[in-house]
């Protein structure tokens, strides 16, 4: 059993990103639509970040691959913990569709393992 934390820390940073990406085009920030230059500079911690995300996408991928049912549950509800959108409808969909996505990692791996 590997575990899942490369998982989470990938799912934060995807929502951490998304939320600033959100926060800085909304209408009611400096800049309205368009980034300024502090909203970059606010973000920059972030866009620093993306070397170590992505040097941790492999073990993601082998985390990803070796998830067992109760780590399948665990990623899905701390992804619904963090996803929120307006419509109910739309975030039960893709609450649903993450959970399919996280346990298709064993059948790739099911798949890989006669290469």
């Amino acid at each position: 059993m590997i575990g899942i934390e490369s998982i989470k820390t990938l799912l934060d940073y995807g929502f951490s990103f998304g939320f600033r990406v959100d926060e800085v085009v909304a209408d009611n920030s400096p800049g309205g639509k368009k980034v300024t230059f502090p909203e970059i500079v606010g973000s920059l911690d972030l866009l620093f970040k993306i070397p170590t995300v992505i040097a941790s996408a492999p073990q993601a991928y082998k985390e990803w691959q070796d998830i067992d049912p109760d780590e399948a549950d665990e990623l899905k509800a701390y992804f619904a913990a963090k996803f929120d959108v307006p419509d109910d409808k739309i975030e039960a969909v893709v609450e649903e569709v993450w959970g399919i996505l996280v346990r298709i990692g064993n059948l790739i791996a099911l798949l890989d393992a006669d290469k």
